[in-house]
């Protein structure tokens, strides 16, 4: 029997009530300041956090919606957040090359009418995201390859993700989703839109994490400073797929630029290839390797010959 049934989780029928406070949880909707922190130093870098909805969730079929993208300032060295530009975001909608799937129009709200004969123009990115020193998603594997496909300016600047960055199930968190990920740090907002997702995103970069003690944009921005190397197993014989998998590589699928192909991103690219050349191809082989930075991380461009 549910003790708490008379309660409907209306506020005013809990607060001063004697309910036992270890069964409950408050959160708070999400309100976003224009100011984090004062400012302490002299020099400053230009963020951004960016976030797109699409007709679906194929990056080689889907095409971009809505594009939202919210600047902030930061200190130098310490990465710490300073001022929120709220009036100088942005959100924007267009009309797709292919109609909005079912499964997204009930996801994000939008439909094929609230997009036609929308545009985003070229201009008026280029003029937000220049001078910018960091583009942050929530799933920049996601946003990069989709933004890019349109607007070539997002290729020349570093990008960071609070999703890849960290290791959300070490850190405590059963969910590395960003509304989840919200409702643990105690707030939540209206999801699955653009604009919202950005102060979502910028937000959750402001909290700190419990086990490593350090602000979650510090470790994106530690994250995205390292280098990293993508290794293909190029033609890796059919009967060694279960080996690649279970040493954590993946499958490109045909459909992607130069798929067809198990890859996987690491920081010993020489030890991975002596585990190659002794596990996967009994034999002495060229295998390509190609560095990974911010620059180009999470970008189809990695997978250009």
């Amino acid at each position: 029997m549910n003790k708490y049934k008379k309660y409907k989780n209306e506020i005013s029928e809990i607060v001063n009530t004697q309910v036992d406070d270890s069964e409950w949880k408050l959160i708070r909707k999400l309100h976003l300041p224009e100011k984090l922190n004062e400012e302490t130093t002299q020099e400053y870098k230009k963020g951004i956090i960016i976030d797109v909805e699409a007709t679906g969730l194929n990056i080689g079929h889907d095409d971009v919606i809505q594009l939202a993208m919210l600047p902030f300032q930061y200190e130098v060295p310490s990465g710490k957040i300073t001022i929120i530009n709220k009036n100088k975001s942005f959100n924007g909608y267009r009309e797709p090359t292919i109609p909005i799937s079912e499964e997204a129009q009930l996801i994000t709200g939008i439909t094929n009418e609230m997009v036609a004969n929308k545009n985003i123009k070229a201009e008026e990115i280029n003029q937000i995201v220049k001078n910018t020193d960091l583009i942050i998603a929530h799933n920049a594997s996601f946003d990069r390859p989709m933004v890019e496909s349109h607007w070539d300016c997002f290729k020349n600047v570093a990008w960071a993700c609070t999703f890849k960055s960290i290791n959300w199930i070490k850190e405590g968190f059963n969910s590395a989703k960003l509304e989840m990920l919200g409702m643990d740090y105690g707030w939540f907002y209206d999801g699955h839109d653009a604009l919202n997702d950005c102060e979502a995103c910028l937000a959750l970069l402001s909290e700190n994490l419990p086990v490593t003690n350090k602000s979650v944009f510090s470790i994106c921005r530690e994250f995205a400073a390292t280098p990293s190397y993508l290794v293909k197993a190029v033609d890796a014989p059919f009967n060694k797929r279960s080996l690649l998998k279970r040493n954590g590589y993946r499958w490109r699928p045909a459909d992607q630029v130069n798929g067809k192909v198990w890859w996987i991103e690491t920081h010993d690219y020489i030890k991975e290839l002596d585990w190659l050349k002794k596990e996967i191809y009994n034999r002495d082989i060229s295998i390509p390797v190609r560095k990974i930075t911010a620059m180009n991380r999470y970008s189809d461009r990695i997978w250009e010959l």
